[in-house]
């Protein structure tokens, strides 16, 4: 039997107008003149722990990954080289990295004095056009942890009414630990609950400036003009996709935003600078480091390369 969820839902504080609940259910820019109120929100009926959705299927070795996948081409000579007519997109994309300061670049400094990692990925109602869903991303991404992401953009025919049903919201991030059956709103909890949790209780200084730190995650949200927002119709996968990427690269940015608007589930491997999870990484096919990395075990296929990477999107989900 499943383990009850405990529920984490505090009322938003009051933050210079900025509120989850009136910025992320849609794709507008951020209201400046708008008044926060507090969010008093019913408790949620959580009808299943889980809604019936793509199987999480995992290797463990670079072994198993050879036998199992198919490696479509091999990284370019240059991790930083941008594809032809992909310069505008990657400019774009790059844009809040800038505005960020480069937050979740690099994991945390203190991985040694970390109090656990999660046995099970954390699993996040997300999409990649919201800014709080960004601050609980650069979490991820510092704390090293890996994610399962289930897209919810505008639009979205199963994991945004599903989120609603969990949490009895249209608001995010949502979050469920399996690790521990809690469930919670509010990307500012969600963040002290991941450090407290699987950190060292210490949240670093750029997700903890409030409305500045949510302003400029949504100014480099600008440029993109809601990419990663909104549905497009797409098959559904059987098998949850397993994506290695990090936060501040602006061409895993480019990969979200396709994943997010094809409603695709994907395992997230965190891996900023300096995560020891970067040789497993290398050690797969015996290459110099790159992402993003994605691995299909619907199709068997193995890619890197943002470019080739969206078209095989494209090409296999895309209706």
């Amino acid at each position: 039997m499943a383990a009850a969820r405990s529920v984490v839902n505090r009322p938003a504080p009051y933050s210079a107008g900025i509120t989850q609940s009136s910025f992320c259910p849609g794709v507008s820019m951020l209201n400046a003149a708008a008044i926060a109120k507090p969010i008093m929100a019913a408790r949620p009926k959580f009808t299943r722990a889980q809604a019936a959705g793509p199987e999480l299927a995992t290797v463990s070795s670079a072994e198993e990954t050879r036998d199992k996948y198919t490696l479509i081409k091999r990284p370019g000579k240059s991790r930083y080289e941008v594809a032809p007519g992909m310069q505008w997109e990657f400019f774009t994309a790059g844009a809040q990295a800038l505005t960020r300061f480069g937050s979740a670049a690099f994991v945390s400094g203190n991985l040694s004095n970390f109090r656990a990692r999660p046995a099970k990925p954390i699993e996040l109602y997300e999409f990649e056009g919201c800014p709080f869903c960004r601050k609980v991303r650069e979490a991820v991404t510092i704390l090293d942890i890996d994610a399962i992401f289930y897209p919810c953009p505008q639009g979205g025919p199963t994991y945004r009414p599903k989120a609603k049903e969990l949490s009895g919201k249209s608001q995010f991030p949502f979050m469920i630990d399996p690790n521990t059956g809690t469930s919670m709103l509010e990307s500012d909890d969600i963040i002290k609950y991941l450090f407290d949790k699987y950190g060292d209780g210490n949240i670093p200084l750029p997700l903890q400036l409030g409305a500045v730190t949510t302003l400029t995650a949504g100014i480099g949200l600008a440029p993109r003009m809601g990419a990663g927002s909104r549905y497009r119709a797409a098959k559904k996968p059987d098998k949850i996709l397993e994506l290695w990427a990090y936060e501040a690269s602006p061409f895993c940015k480019l990969v979200r935003e396709k994943l997010v608007e094809l409603e695709l589930p994907h395992l997230y491997h965190s891996v900023a600078r300096n995560s020891p999870k970067r040789k497993e990484l290398t050690d797969k096919w015996n290459t110099d480091f790159q992402v993003p990395y994605l691995e299909d075990p619907n199709t068997g296929t193995a890619l890197f390369e943002t470019d080739d990477i969206n078209k095989y999107l494209e090409r296999t989900y895309a209706l």
